[in-house]
């Protein structure tokens, strides 16, 4: 058996891909929350290669991809995750082209959106963590709360040992 502590993270997490999909309702901050977790990943590990695109760069709206590779782990995020938005194939993007290890998307909490996740972890071999945003009234309070949640990824993910 190996010491996981002389392994480098790639080869840790060679058999370990995962997708982790934010999920919920329409207009739930989903977005939002990847956006600042792709923000806290690249000032977290600074030291990250840009895959896509080229400068790094995460727009202050609209839905984006982001393809790093940090520490020998590629990691991909991908914002667009409302129905009829081809979600399937720009995860089977990510997985066949960018080879990324880890995979930061949104989705819905059901129907094609849910079904593009599962399929892509099912066929490429990912285990998946769900999670969702937390709900809360108030425009002010719904931002603080994605801000939380995207470091409470962060978190997750380092402790999971994924990144």
């Amino acid at each position: 058996m190996p010491n996981l502590k002389d392994m480098d993270a790639k080869e840790k997490n060679r058999n370990n891909k995962c997708i982790l999909a934010v999920w919920n309702s329409g207009t739930k901050g989903k977005t939002e929350t990847v956006r600042e977790f792709a923000k806290l990943l690249l000032a977290t590990y600074t030291n990250y290669i840009e895959i896509f695109p080229i400068p790094a760069s995460i727009p202050s709206k609209n839905d984006f991809r982001l393809v790093v590779n940090i520490n020998g782990l590629i990691v991909g995020i991908e914002s667009q995750g409302d129905p009829k938005t081809g979600l399937e194939k720009r995860l089977l993007e990510l997985s066949d082209i960018y080879k990324c290890d880890l995979i930061v998307c949104t989705c819905r909490t059901r129907g094609e959106t849910v079904w593009a996740v599962d399929s892509v972890a099912g066929s490429r071999g990912y285990e998946t963590i769900w999670s969702s945003t937390y709900q809360v009234v108030g425009k002010n309070q719904q931002q603080v709360s994605n801000n939380l949640k995207a470091k409470h990824l962060l978190e997750l993910l380092n402790s999971l040992g994924k990144i």
